[in-house]
């Protein structure tokens, strides 16, 4: 599992009096809620809630995942390397708390500063869902049994319920079915000066989904440079195919990718101002005429 840390310097996040959490926390979209513990207090940030606390040092992050109990056992015996100079690693044994939950003590480092941590990890126990990481850090001379003490307080205040998506993924699947999405970029740029440099780029990705289940997806792209004696020319490349589907990821719908060959693609869908984004690019819809998709 790629655990995501934050330095304790984004504990300054927390001067947002108007964002801060407290209590008694819900998230009904992924499905689980949580207490925040007595005198900490949370920010959410894109993928995550961080809590900091005016009196205990360190940070404890929340971040939601969609591993089961075994992939996350097979990542705490791997151990964490984030780049960016943090890497911690399991400390003695990897504890069972219950069937869907597990949690060790890790040592290493965060931003290149020694830290030591507490990590627990909790699968959904409806299976297929979000599950939650929880870490307790700080640096290893601060250290004590209260770290892991605050992640089990908070494990036990989880609760999970059953969300279902289904009625929304049928309407994306009835929206995307036998479309083409289309994404088209270009930057061009020139000198003023002799001899100078100039050149740009246009790129272009297609994505076909048809309505029997499969996908087509091309991507080209053409740049060029010149000037002071170099020039140069490049093209993209055609993909192979798979299956596509719109399935929910931590409480959001997503466009999945499934190649022949294994490797599994996903973007973030939003509709918003009668436009169509994926992972906030704007994309064409379209369906008719040349710009209908390759199904055949």
């Amino acid at each position: 599992m790629k655990y995501i840390l934050i330095s304790a310097f984004l504990i300054l996040l927390f001067q947002d009096v108007n964002a801060q959490l407290s209590g008694h926390v819900d998230y009904n979209e992924l499905g689980i809620s949580f207490d925040i513990p007595t005198g900490w207090i949370g920010q959410e940030t894109d993928d995550m809630v961080l809590l900091g606390s005016n009196t205990i040092p360190g940070l404890i992050v929340i971040q939601p995942h969609q591993y089961s109990i075994g992939e996350l056992r097979q990542q705490a015996i791997e151990g964490l390397d984030e780049g960016n100079g943090t890497v911690l690693r399991l400390n003695g044994i990897l504890q069972n708390i219950k069937s869907n939950a597990i949690g060790g003590e890790f040592s290493g480092t965060l931003e290149y500063e020694t830290a030591k941590s507490y990590i627990l990890g909790v699968s959904n126990p409806y299976g297929k869902g979000t599950g939650v990481m929880i870490l307790a850090i700080t640096t290893p001379d601060q250290y004590s049994s209260a770290y892991k003490n605050l992640c089990m307080q908070i494990f036990e205040s989880f609760q999970f319920k059953k969300v279902d998506h289904s009625a929304k993924i049928r309407e994306w699947k009835a929206y995307l079915s036998n479309s083409r999405l289309t994404y088209m970029d270009s930057y061009y740029s020139g000198s003023s000066t002799a001899g100078g440099l100039s050149g740009g780029y246009d790129s272009k990705t297609i994505i076909d989904l048809c309505g029997k289940g499969y996908f087509n997806f091309n991507s080209a792209s053409t740049a060029s440079v010149s000037g002071s004696g170099a020039s140069g020319y490049t093209h993209g490349n055609k993909s192979g195919q798979g299956t596509w589907d719109v399935e929910s990821y931590n409480g959001k719908l997503i466009l999945a990718l499934n190649y022949h060959n294994g490797e599994k693609r996903i973007y973030e869908m939003e509709y918003k101002d009668d436009k169509f984004y994926l992972e906030g690019s704007r994309y064409f819809v379209t369906s008719e005429g040349e710009y209908a998709p390759d199904c055949q």
